[in-house]
């Protein structure tokens, strides 16, 4: 990988060969049928999305990494269903809620306009009084 963040076509490449893996064994070592291969080929999706805006973050100013966090986090807890982790609609929302606050929390890179705090915005501002 470059470290200009910039992707090439790696990323594709290195999920297809995931997908491939799965549903490889799929055919012949695991008793999966089609549903539960779908969802863990989409839940390793998920995570190279993860992956991905992690890695191009610089470009976007991170804009893209709560969202596949999100949806990382939406694809975790239907696999975690598809093999048996069983959860109601409340437990499930809870979760997702969580999931969303500390994405929100930890990940604010998009608090401020990319270079901000290296051009001193808001330097020299007293906000005692607030």
């Amino acid at each position: 990988m470059s470290t200009t963040n910039e992707l090439t076509g790696e990323p594709a490449l290195w999920y297809g060969l995931a997908s491939g893996a799965v549903q490889l064994a799929a055919a012949f070592f695991l008793p999966w049928n089609d549903e539960t291969v779908a969802i863990v080929n989409a839940a390793i999706a998920a995570l190279f999305g993860v992956w991905v805006a992690l890695r191009t973050k610089a470009v976007d100013n991170g804009g893209s990494i709560k969202g596949a966090i999100l949806g990382a986090g939406q694809a975790l807890i239907n696999l975690a269903m598809v093999f048996g982790w069983h959860a109601t609609d409340k437990q499930t929302a809870a979760l997702m809620l969580f999931v969303t606050m500390a994405t929100g929390v930890f990940i604010r890179q998009t608090s401020a306009p990319a270079g901000a705090a290296e051009k001193g915005v808001h330097a020299g501002r007293d906000l005692a009084g607030l």
